[in-house]
């Protein structure tokens, strides 16, 4: 499935998923990663109004029916897709959370994560975050896959995209300042098929 430009261009996400939205649009990452139907996990935030990051994801918040912050009511398998942008750095258990995204994926379905990076962000070196009080934790490429690794089984997912985003990013605005530009740290990881062996 090819996402139409023109069409789209104007949609409404929310403003953490605006940063990036025209550049995915434009440079194929939803034709890549998002193609089929598929969930946007916190996509509103704290603002109203705003719409799925696609026509084919179905938006994802508190108040969505049967939803209770950590319980997806999906079947297993049945999503080609789950986005959620700056939405695990404000969720306590993020081990049930991962593997409830990873559990809705068909197999070679993606699971795409944006995570405000500690040191772009946060500029600081311990919690309480200075920007948001709801975030949990601190966020570096390691520590994220971190979390991955400890959520997931091996061999069930892959590792197809890992990027620190600072496009833009104005690295002379000082730690006492908000951040200008990007600062997050995006991973895009497939599931995959096990094999009929175990890790020894």
């Amino acid at each position: 499935m090819s996402h139409n430009f023109e069409e789209l261009k104007d949609r409404k996400v929310g403003t953490e998923a605006q940063g990036t939205y025209l550049e995915k649009l434009k440079n194929g990452f939803f034709d890549k990663y998002m193609s089929g139907n598929g969930l946007d996990v916190g996509f509103a935030g704290y603002e109203e109004g705003c719409e799925p990051i696609l026509p084919t994801a179905i938006g994802i918040d508190i108040d969505y029916p049967d939803y209770d912050g950590i319980n997806l009511p999906f079947d297993d398998f049945s999503q080609d897709y789950v986005f959620s942008s700056h939405c695990l750095e404000h969720i306590e258990d993020y081990k049930t959370v991962i593997r409830e995204w990873f559990r809705v994926l068909k197999i070679g379905g993606f699971l795409i994560i944006s995570v405000p990076h500690q040191f772009l962000y946060e500029k600081k070196k311990d919690l309480p975050s200075k920007w948001n009080l709801d975030h949990k934790r601190f966020y570096t490429p390691s520590s994220l896959l971190r979390e991955i690794d400890e959520s997931l089984e091996p061999n069930s997912y892959r590792i197809r995209s890992l990027r620190d985003n600072d496009d833009k990013f104005d690295y002379s605005i000082p730690p006492e300042k908000h951040s200008g530009g990007r600062y997050e740290i995006e991973l895009v990881i497939e599931t995959t098929e096990k094999p009929n062996w175990e890790i020894l």
